[in-house]
């Protein structure tokens, strides 16, 4: 497969679930701030009570859809696989490896993240009251409340770009610990090779990837001057992660 048709089908993929996620995120930002400003007439604060409930469900959403991202990302690697090495077979682990990446995932991950976003919301309430008690006005709650339903105009670049991103990453994580498998299964060492979009909106780190030989699985690739395992990974900077659309093919180790 091209690398144009490899981006190509990666992109729909990601597509299919990040749309659907970044509505349920803003949804559930939305709530968070109405919450948020019904109740400060009543306590002019924001509660303890309210973000706590924003952010169990920022990570029962973050999980639901990670799931069938990890998924994805697992029967992709396969298919990249089956592409490189036509003998390849199936062997048995499969479900087990989806539930150990997606509790993997969350802990290391997907949990911290859905926890960010939770604090981020909240942090861009905080700073409506603390502009109103700065005012050399009479504070007013009834107002401070109204103007914290502003914060909804926020939220849907917000929640498409979490959505995109976390997609991504998860979907890459996982192709990774697929191919991986896959080559231990079929007794033989994969490659990987980092395969950039090309476009104006591409990046110039990224786009200097174009090209790059292929790597060994659990090596790393450098790139701008920092270490990634792959495209979408998490521990780099957000400049190196954030909207990424970089994917992952694999190749046969010839010298093995």
């Amino acid at each position: 497969m091209s690398d144009t048709a490899l981006l190509a089908r990666w992109d729909k993929l990601m597509v299919s679930v990040e749309q659907p996620y970044a509505r349920a995120i803003l949804r559930e930002k939305n709530r968070y701030i109405d919450a948020a400003a019904a109740s400060f007439p009543r306590h002019q604060r924001l509660t303890d009570e309210d973000l706590y409930e924003h952010t169990n469900k920022m990570l029962a959403l973050a999980e639901h859809y990670q799931r069938i991202a990890i998924r994805i990302g697992i029967v992709e690697a396969l298919k990249d696989q089956k592409a490189a090495l036509p003998t390849l077979e199936r062997k048995e682990g499969w479900d087990a490896l989806w539930f150990y990446l997606l509790r993997r995932w969350i802990a290391e991950r997907g949990a911290q993240a859905a926890k960010e976003t939770a604090a981020t919301t909240r942090a861009d309430l905080q700073r409506i009251i603390d502009k109103a008690h700065a005012l050399d006005v009479e504070f007013n709650p009834v107002q401070v409340a109204a103007d914290l339903l502003k914060a909804k105009a926020l939220s849907a670049f917000r929640a498409m770009t979490i959505a995109r991103t976390e997609t991504h990453n998860a979907m890459m994580f996982a192709s990774q610990e697929g191919a991986a498998k896959a080559g231990r299964d079929n007794g033989v060492t994969m490659l990987k090779r980092w395969v950039p979009v090309q476009d104006e909106r591409t990046r110039a780190n990224h786009a200097a990837m174009s090209g790059h030989p292929a790597i060994p699985m659990e090596a790393m690739f450098t790139v701008g001057g920092e270490k990634m395992e792959r495209p979408g990974d998490w521990r780099a900077s957000a400049a190196n992660v954030v909207h990424c659309r970089c994917v992952l093919a694999y190749k046969v180790d010839e010298n093995q």
